[in-house]
């Protein structure tokens, strides 16, 4: 046992004190005469026998009292195995503060965060104070690499604020260490993780292997777990977006939680109005599926957010999207000579649709990158430039439409081979073939697929359908949009690259398919159309993705892209390829919303950016989890923050340092106080 003031015991002189009063009475005795003496004596001799037994208990309360204060006052402690690492610190302390959003969680009245910075903040006064500490959070910032003193701490945690970004354990590992091999004098070293080590953010546990040479203090703040829902997906029924058009948004929530919502409220905004609310029953640690009907006004970017109410965690209750209500959608219609006018009185009849019909024989080459769709009505053959430019259109996200000829050419074959058709064949009709049979006429389409999403609400299974002699085959790997009844495909659509193909069996002429007099061919056309339009269009994006792949129009090849929000502007580093603007995503802590993309002061687009799914399941590492993982290492201490609460100072102090005695002798004082007081006043 050592002492912090060892001069205070100097003060046990003081035990000379009650040994002196017991020794010297210094109170006169006044002696009494009585005629009959012989009861007295005996009375006499039982009293002073127990006064001496009384007065010497009273003399070793005393003492004990005079004792335990003196040593109090020297305050006693018995040292721990790591305090001469501690007190005479020649290496750094490394401290790391997880300042991710699922540390918003809440143990009573504070936040997780909030009792990480308490702890840190009270931490420090446990070290010297020539100490240099090095305190990293989830943003790995360049400033973080640098040792500060340990008044510099305090404004540090004034500053960190909650970030978007979260670390997995191995990482954090890999970069606290890196920090200290090149910044400490020593290579022993105090590191602290202050984290409530969420199993979905903090990677497998089994992959941390710490080194043997630093002290590592595990600090998991936490409770068991804390309930949440989130927002899991969102998209539309219709991805074309058409002005005063009504549309449909569907949302699919996930709940963390063991209770159930039977009537969780959602709402929904553009550009910042509220336009429609709905709410979901969400079962306990399930998915529900909700939807808004929604118009747009104008024409141009909107952004849209789907909000609702969730405590305490709140960083995942807003859902940002975008949506663009397009001007037009560029269709490209290649034939040869006397085409029919299916596809001309088809797209005319909407301006959102702008039409632009060619001979491939005077093709210009340039149309092709500038449109949406193309469509290729009964052209005899695809050969040459024809076919290279078709299959960049198509990779790049380009939307293909092949309506073959009467009596396709051999270049089909190799063209389509490009595209992923496989077993390509022809046959040959007469041109008066065309009668409906049971192997001609079409099944009724099957409304599970995808494609038909959104466009019926009900098909009755004796629908009239359309009939065709087919001219061409292939191998049924595609998605079938129709098929006979005898189930080989008519309309097969195959994604090529980030664009779709759709070939048909069947000339679009009259002489061979009865398709486009049918009702169905308008709505199956007009979903081709505005599904082409959307492609490698997003809703949404999140903080964790690198690279954003952007499709721009007329792209500035020697121009710098910039991407803005409120007073915020981000150059991020770029190059484009073809028409696509590749932005690589910076390393800073960014805030969910919407991000103009601007060129020049203009506007070329809008970007919704939302924080990661990974922090909404808030699933902890548990205490035996974290003990049995570092169990065998000898450098590392897990702190049990379920048994100790708020005293992790003490509970450090007394493991690492010293625990202190001079408590234990106050009690120990008032002990022989109250002893003495009921020797005097019961005995």
């Amino acid at each position: 046992m050592n002492f912090v003031y060892p001069l205070f015991l100097w003060a046990l002189v003081a035990l000379a004190i009650p040994i002196a009063i017991h020794l010297f009475n210094f109170r006169k005795v006044k002696r009494v005469y009585f005629t009959n003496v012989v009861l007295l004596k005996d009375v006499k001799t039982e009293t002073n026998s127990f006064r001496r037994v009384k007065q010497f208990l009273i003399l070793l309360s005393r003492l004990g009292m005079v004792a335990a204060l003196v040593l109090a006052f020297a305050q006693p402690f018995i040292p721990s195995k790591n305090q001469k690492d501690i007190q005479n610190l020649s290496g750094l302390v490394g401290m790391y503060l997880d300042n991710s959003y699922s540390m918003q969680s809440e143990l009573g009245n504070d936040k997780y965060f909030d009792l990480a910075s308490v702890y840190i903040a009270d931490l420090v006064k446990v070290f010297p104070k020539d100490a240099r500490f090095q305190l990293i959070t989830n943003n790995f910032e360049n400033k973080e690499q640098f040792p500060i003193p340990a008044n510099e701490i305090a404004d540090r945690l004034t500053e960190t604020k909650f970030s978007n970004a979260y670390r997995s354990l191995p990482s954090l590992y890999k970069r606290q260490s890196n920090l200290l091999d090149r910044y400490s004098n020593n290579k022993k070293n105090q590191v602290f993780w202050f984290s409530d080590f969420q199993k979905s953010t903090a990677g497998d546990l089994n992959k941390v292997k710490l080194d043997t040479t630093n002290q590592y203090y595990i600090v998991p703040i936490k409770s068991e777990k804390t309930a949440n829902i989130m927002i899991d997906s969102v998209w539309l029924e219709n991805p074309f977006i058409k002005e005063l058009e009504s549309n449909r948004v569907n949302v699919r929530l996930k709940s963390f939680s063991q209770d159930n919502y039977p009537n969780l409220v959602l709402k929904l905004f553009l550009d910042g109005k509220q336009v429609s609310t709905t709410s979901a029953e969400l079962p306990a640690n399930a998915t529900a599926m909700t939807s808004f009907n929604f118009t747009v006004n104008g024409k141009g970017w909107k952004a849209g957010k789907i909000t609702f109410e969730d405590f305490p965690v709140m960083f995942d209750n807003e859902y940002f999207f975008t949506l663009n209500a397009s001007t037009s959608i560029n269709i490209l219609h290649l034939h040869e000579k006397n085409p029919t006018r299916y596809i001309q009185n088809l797209y005319s009849n909407e301006k959102v649709f702008k039409l632009n019909s060619q001979n491939v024989n005077t093709l210009d080459y340039n149309r092709i990158k500038a449109s949406d769709l193309i469509i290729l009505n009964e052209l005899n053959n695809i050969e040459g430039a024809l076919v290279t430019a078709l299959r960049e259109f198509v990779q790049k996200g380009g939307s293909l439409v092949v309506f073959p000829a009467a009596k396709p050419g051999n270049s089909y074959g190799g063209f389509l081979g490009g595209l992923r058709v496989s077993g390509f064949k022809t046959q040959t009709l007469n041109k008066d073939s065309l009668k409906r049979t049971s192997n001609n006429t079409l099944a009724v389409p099957n409304t599970s697929n995808p494609f038909f999403k959104g466009m019926f609400n009900n098909i009755p299974r004796n629908m009239n359908m359309p009939f065709a002699s087919a001219v061409i085959s292939w191998n049924n790997l595609g998605n079938n949009v129709f098929t006979y009844k005898n189930r080989h495909p008519f309309m097969s659509q195959f994604g090529v690259g980030r664009g779709k193909v759709y070939l048909c069996a069947a000339p679009l002429n009259g002489d061979y398919s009865s398709l486009a007099k049918h009702a169905i061919f308008v709505p199956i056309m007009y979903k081709i159309a505005s599904a082409s339009k959307t492609t490698g269009e997003r809703l949404a994006y999140t903080f964790q993705e690198k690279t954003l792949r952007l499709k721009v129009n007329n792209p500035a090849k020697n121009q710098v892209y910039k991407l803005v929000k409120d007073k915020l502007e981000i150059v991020p580093a770029q190059r484009i390829i073809g028409d696509e603007l590749l932005l690589e995503m910076p390393a800073q802590t960014l805030e969910a919303g919407y991000y103009k993309l601007m060129l020049n002061g203009k506007q070329q687009g809008l970007i919704a950016f939302n924080y990661g799914k990974a922090e909404s399941d808030l699933n902890y590492y548990s205490m035996e989890e974290l003990k049995n993982t570092f169990a065998k290492a000898k450098n590392v201490q897990v702190y049990d923050f379920s048994k100790q609460g708020k005293d992790f100072i003490t509970e450090f102090k007394a493991k690492n340092i010293q625990v202190n005695l001079w408590k234990y002798f106050i009690v120990a004082a008032l002990a022989f106080l109250l002893i003495e007081t009921l020797l005097i006043r019961f005995l």
